[in-house]
């Protein structure tokens, strides 16, 4: 299966978590606001990543998902950075994404300030795991 990564980032948070996934698993990771919507037409599972505003997902990645071609057949990982509470971001996401046709099948958020790859590696896990099956 080939997967790639689709994040959007203010703080880096968000970014260093996409690029430690992409490091750790051999996946492309590209930044949402200069990547082409074709890009994910190209894999078969898309792993998106949003920082949290507002106990939601940044409205930057609510538009790039509107725009989304169909993704019936597509499994969907998603996940988030956050500092205070990250609200239904992942919820909200989910939610989006299956108007899409998309099928959430993994969400992970992380938690803290200036996040660094070791934050990361219990999640890694998790979704090699689940990319594995």
């Amino acid at each position: 299966m080939k997967a790639c990564i689709l994040y959007y980032s203010l703080s880096g948070n968000t970014k260093r978590f996409a690029e430690a996934i992409s490091d750790a698993l051999q996946i492309p990771a590209f930044n949402l606001v200069i990547s082409e919507h074709s890009i994910v037409e190209k894999c078969d599972i898309l792993i998106l990543g949003t920082p949290v505003h507002g106990f939601s997902p940044a409205r930057t990645v609510l538009s790039f998902l509107e725009k989304l071609p169909d993704g019936r057949g597509k499994k969907t990982i998603v996940f988030c950075t956050y500092v205070i509470r990250k609200g239904n971001a992942l919820e909200k996401l989910e939610k989006e994404l299956a108007k899409k046709g998309y099928n959430v099948i993994l969400g992970i958020s992380k938690r803290g300030l200036r996040l660094n790859e070791e934050d990361f590696s219990d999640s890694i896990k998790e979704i090699s795991k689940v990319i594995e099956e």
